[in-house]
């Protein structure tokens, strides 16, 4: 949970200087608004990140299925067609009846050429049978993968719409917080809020090179920019998307999800971190943000603030991760 500890603060001499100014708020205090809103938030912010690893997976599995079924047509039409010349084999079988076998031996020459027409037949309509037995085996195994495919797909949707619908229901909570801490300080000006850089950092990778200096300039450029829930540029982020968008200038390509990106790349030590790393936080995983080394990172915060530089230290580090 990103807290709002190093605005408390700031935040403390400001409450005490509009409390001599303002009239006495009733509870709850301000203190226990940011303690609400902190709680609201380590509800939130998970659920945003399933709810994008979510979206990105059932996205993928879409495309997976459009794509089986175009696999698919040509299959039906490959069987449709082999049916069709057994289908005229078998009428004409029925149409001549069994007296054809004397006429062609009536109108052959030959009992040897003869014996040749009627294995090729045979032939001929054993060939078309092993076409639609083999066109019919490989539409069934893809029959299957699109069932397989509609169940996770449907299973996706319907948790898709139950985060959204949590989401939603959280998002109203916290605007209400914010609207009571707007009035406990006095007005929504005064509210503390996230500038380009916090926690004394400057947006910069001493000593990067390559990829690595790229991705670091790339989410230094978005610093100001602010926080959307599943945005991923290039005017607004949320903390994976900021990750995923900085990568992307880069060549490499992250799904919108902390999870995800957690699951890929190359674990490395707090030790051995460099800038352009990738810094993961608390034990779901549920942020994330680009390292500047020395102990700062540039993130995309929570809603209410902008992309800014802050030291990692703020919330509880559970690894690195290194794609460039």
């Amino acid at each position: 949970m990103l807290t709002r500890a190093f605005l408390s603060a700031g935040a403390a001499v400001l409450f005490s200087l509009t409390l001599l100014s303002a009239p006495a708020h009733a509870e709850p205090t301000l203190a226990q608004i940011e303690a609400q809103m902190d709680e609201k938030w380590g509800e939130l912010e998970p659920m945003i990140e399933e709810h994008n690893k979510v979206r990105s997976d059932l996205k993928g599995n879409q495309k997976k299925r459009s794509d089986l079924e175009a696999k698919m047509k040509p299959l039906n039409d490959q069987m449709q067609v082999a049916v069709d010349k057994v289908g005229v084999i078998a009428n004409r079988s029925y149409r001549e009846g069994p007296a054809s076998g004397l006429n062609s031996i009536l109108r052959t020459s030959s009992p040897t050429a003869l014996a040749d027409q009627l294995v090729y037949l045979d032939r001929l309509a054993a060939g078309e049978r092993e076409d639609i037995e083999a066109v019919a085996d490989a539409r069934t195994e893809m029959d299957k993968q699109k069932a397989e495919l509609d169940k996770v797909v449907s299973e996706q949707e319907k948790r898709e719409k139950e985060l959204a619908t949590k989401k939603a229901a959280v998002e109203k909570e916290i605007e209400e917080l914010e609207k009571l801490q707007e009035e406990a300080y006095g007005s929504v000006a005064n509210v503390p809020s996230s500038g380009s850089t916090s926690g004394g950092g400057s947006c910069s990778a001493s000593g990067a090179t390559g990829a690595a200096a790229v991705v670091v300039a790339t989410a230094c450029a978005q610093l100001g920019k602010p926080y959307v829930f599943g945005a991923a540029g290039p005017s607004t982020f949320d903390c994976s998307g900021l990750v995923a968008f900085s990568h992307s200038a880069a060549g490499v390509g992250l799904p919108h999800s902390t999870v995800s990106q957690w699951n890929m790349g190359t674990a490395v030590s707090g030790s051995e971190a460099r800038a352009g790393d990738v810094v993961f936080f608390n034990s779901s995983l549920s942020h994330d943000g680009i390292y500047l080394g020395g102990g700062m990172m540039v993130h995309a915060p929570q809603p209410g603030m902008s992309v800014e530089v802050l030291s990692i230290n703020v919330m509880p580090v559970v690894g690195f991760r290194r794609y460039v």
